[in-house]
């Protein structure tokens, strides 16, 4: 029976030894975190939930890339979604290279690119990478298309 007490028993060794190592993970955490100029804050900020806000452009008329063929149009409606409160107002003074940018590149698209499997998506990452080189900074977190018509 004295057996049974003494494996109920924690070994001190193993105790100390799991606190030092507890202690030395923390020291390397806090090294990393420091050398690469990691802020708390950063991080916190990727899983803290922003306010969303969305401007609504007017729609869009554009003749598509046919290749001889018959016309085909494209009407649109694009809202781009920022969350930088303060950067509504860069998305509105520069209205006219944002459409710019729009009209530009749609008028690139055949029909059938638009409408392949995966082809509004790639409009919209495109749209959004182009929007944002226009203005010279990040604004742009999404776009949406709330409607849309090919003729």
């Amino acid at each position: 029976m004295a057996g049974e007490g003494d494996k109920k028993k924690p070994n001190r060794l193993v105790v100390i030894i799991i606190i030092l190592a507890a202690i030395i993970l923390v020291g390397i955490v806090a090294v990393i975190f420091m050398a690469t100029g990691i802020k708390v804050s950063d991080i916190t900020d990727k899983f803290v939930k922003h306010e969303e806000y969305i401007v609504e452009m007017d729609s869009f008329v554009v003749n598509l890339n046919t290749e001889g063929r018959t016309s085909n149009y494209l009407k649109i409606q694009v809202s781009l979604l920022y969350t930088d409160k303060k950067k509504g107002s860069v998305l509105e003074e520069k209205s006219s290279q944002i459409r710019d940018v729009v009209i530009t590149d749609l008028m690139g698209y055949s029909p059938e690119q638009l409408l392949a499997e995966d082809g509004l998506e790639k409009v919209k990452s495109r749209l959004k990478k182009q929007i944002n080189q226009a203005l010279d900074e990040e604004v742009v977190e999404e776009v949406y298309f709330t409607d849309f018509l090919i003729q």
